[in-house]
């Protein structure tokens, strides 16, 4: 499309809708002209009854009552007009009929005032030329009011009124009255000029006031909706804590139960049930985090960390996935430092090499690379040799609830995966990078601001194996299963651990410990109305010490207080052993160059 034509289509478009907007004014005056007419004839009539008396006070009694019977008729087709024609009120069906005809009988009862006072004219009396001015001047003058209703029926009033008997006038009367004639038409074209001003007025005011009904409906839409949106948040924190609770002690107990298993057919049923679980997982957290995301959940914890060491912890969460499936995932990464929130860039690179792994053949390979992009920026992207997205479905793949899964076999998901990237990355102010094309693979990824740091954290290699020094965790969970469930995967990687139904308990427990803890690990909502956040308060009191914490919730929509505390990183319900793993290392790899 050139500029002209887009300027054209521009134009096009802007009359069309001021011609809809002046429809719709257009209606709203009709409509007032219809409410009015009562009105209008009942002050019309106390004119007609004024003049009626003063021509008979002037002697002419026949003239008054042919007079009064002649307008009395047209002020009664007025009246009755509305009511015949649009007796249910105007709509845009009947518009421009029904004013069409007002513009007729206005014409019409113009033109019976002017003949009657052109019969009625005479220019030797006084009274005389005073009451038949005053006929012409009273049935035109309303129209000029900035309450006048509609100019066109003014127009058609005035002119068969007032051109007809200004005419007369200059035509028949001599001498220096006949300035009089040129005066109506001067009166006339004034008329016209002030009936225009009135018009604007009159449709502004109309305008006005449908703007401001549509605001109030639009108001009152937006207060629907955002009720809607806050039933829906309240919906799914309720169903997600309740439903996040077995599969989360099924995760802890399947981590645990790993350990124990040699036989290589045990391994591999267990790993047919970790399949089935970590799809259930993954369907109730992508929903969980679509809606935490709505409702103002994610906080933002911007921190220095090493973005390469992130891809390489998923590439080892992908490992087993991507072997059972005969992918080849390998990385090209150096240690660099950047700064953004490692947690929430981390879902959003998971999500990426989950949509990767769904798309990418048996065969197929996946690289995971990070690149100088710009001054102080680095590129991190996913590449696939999946089949490639079309350029006009890649318009969409980043919405809600879009699936182009004719490829993914059995991993068919609700197509939430790219929309939370995309809403992570609108919350993080990040780029995100899409290049795709059928036959040629896809790859995605982010650019993420470089950091200069000398030192950054040395991690241990990514995994769920056992932490060293027998780290000592403080856990809080009111959920029984859950409880006894993770204490055995925490038991499995050599943690201590003590285990409490509450912050109460926990307190008791934990004055008796020689030790201070090395992680305290929180459910969200406990059991009376406790609340995480002042368990880890409380414990952190007891201690003297800010120990960092872990605050573990499947509740979408009770953060208030979460930015206001050190050390303090938030795990999703339902989570899994690798999860909780990467975590609480990062926890402890900070706490000790805190330390250092």
């Amino acid at each position: 499309m050139t500029t002209d034509t887009a300027q054209d289509q521009g134009s096009l478009n802007r009359r069309g809708f001021a011609s809809a907007d002046l429809a719709l004014v257009r209606l709203s005056q009709a409509q007032l002209l219809r409410q009015r007419t009562t009105q209008s004839c009942v002050i019309i009539q106390v004119v007609i009854i004024y003049l009626t008396a003063l021509m008979a006070l002037s002697g002419d009694l026949g003239f008054a009552l042919l007079w009064f019977g002649a307008t009395s008729i047209m002020v009664a087709v007025v009246f009755i007009y509305p009511r015949l024609t649009v007796p249910d009120g105007v709509n845009a069906d009947n518009l421009n009929a029904y004013l069409t005809g007002h513009i007729v009988i206005s014409g019409l009862t113009g033109l019976v005032w002017s003949l009657l006072a052109i019969a009625y004219l005479d220019t030797s009396s006084v009274l005389n030329l005073f009451i038949t001015i005053n006929m012409v001047f009273s049935i035109s003058v309303g129209g000029m009011m900035p309450s006048s209703e509609y100019r066109p029926s003014f127009i058609s009033l005035a002119t068969a009124t007032l051109v007809p008997f200004s005419a007369y006038w200059l035509l028949e009367v001599e001498g220096g009255l006949r300035l009089i004639g040129l005066g109506l038409l001067i009166y006339y074209g004034f008329g016209l000029l002030v009936s225009a001003r009135a018009e604007v007025q009159t449709q502004e005011s109309l305008a006005a006031e449908r703007n401001r009904r549509l605001s109030d409906q639009l108001r009152e839409q937006a207060d629907k909706l955002a009720q809607v949106s806050a039933e829906k948040t309240r919906f799914l924190a309720a169903a997600s804590h309740d439903m996040s609770q077995p599969l989360q002690a099924q995760g802890f107990l399947i981590g645990a139960l790993r350990s124990q298993l040699d036989q290589p057919e045990q391994v591999d049923l267990l790993d047919r049930i970790e399949a089935c679980w970590r799809s259930q997982q993954s369907l109730l957290q992508g929903l969980v985090e679509t809606a935490r995301i709505d409702s103002g959940g994610i906080v933002v914890k911007p921190a220095v960390f090493d973005i390469g060491e992130t891809l390489k912890r998923l590439a080892a969460e992908a490992s087993k996935t991507a072997s059972s499936a005969g992918i080849t995932v390998t990385i090209d990464a150096s240690p660099t430092a950047v700064r953004s929130d490692p947690l929430l860039v981390g879902r959003i690179l998971r999500n990426l090499l989950s949509n990767a792994l769904k798309f990418t053949p048996r065969g197929g390979a996946i690289r995971l690379t990070v690149k100088p992009h710009a001054d102080n920026a680095v590129k991190v992207e996913i590449t696939d040799t999946g089949p490639g997205i079309p350029l006009a479905a890649q318009e969409q793949i980043f919405d809600e609830y879009v699936q182009l899964d004719e490829h993914a076999g059995d991993t068919r998901g609700l197509g939430l995966g790219l929309s939370i990237v995309r809403q992570l990355a609108d919350r993080l102010g990040l780029e995100i990078l899409f290049n795709s094309a059928p036959g040629e693979g896809t790859s995605a990824g982010i650019i993420l601001p470089t950091e200069t740091s000398e030192h950054l954290p040395n991690l241990a290699e990514s995994g769920t194996e056992a932490f060293a020094g027998s780290p000592f965790i403080v856990l809080v969970e009111d959920d029984k299963a859950v409880r006894e469930s993770l204490s055995i995967l925490l038991t499995g990687w050599s943690c201590r651990v003590i285990a409490a139904e509450s912050g109460s308990e926990a307190l008791e427990a934990l004055s008796w410990a020689p030790d201070t803890p090395d992680i305290l690990l929180i459910d969200k909502s406990l059991k009376h109305g406790e609340d995480g956040l002042t368990v880890i308060e409380t414990l952190r009191g007891e201690v003297a010490e800010t120990v960092p914490a872990i605050l573990v919730s499947g509740d979408i929509d009770r953060f208030q207080g979460l930015p206001e505390m050190e050390s303090v990183a938030l795990l999703a319900k339902p989570a899994d052993p690798f999860q909780l793993h990467s975590i609480m290392q990062d926890l402890m790899a900070a706490a000790s160059a805190d330390q250092a």
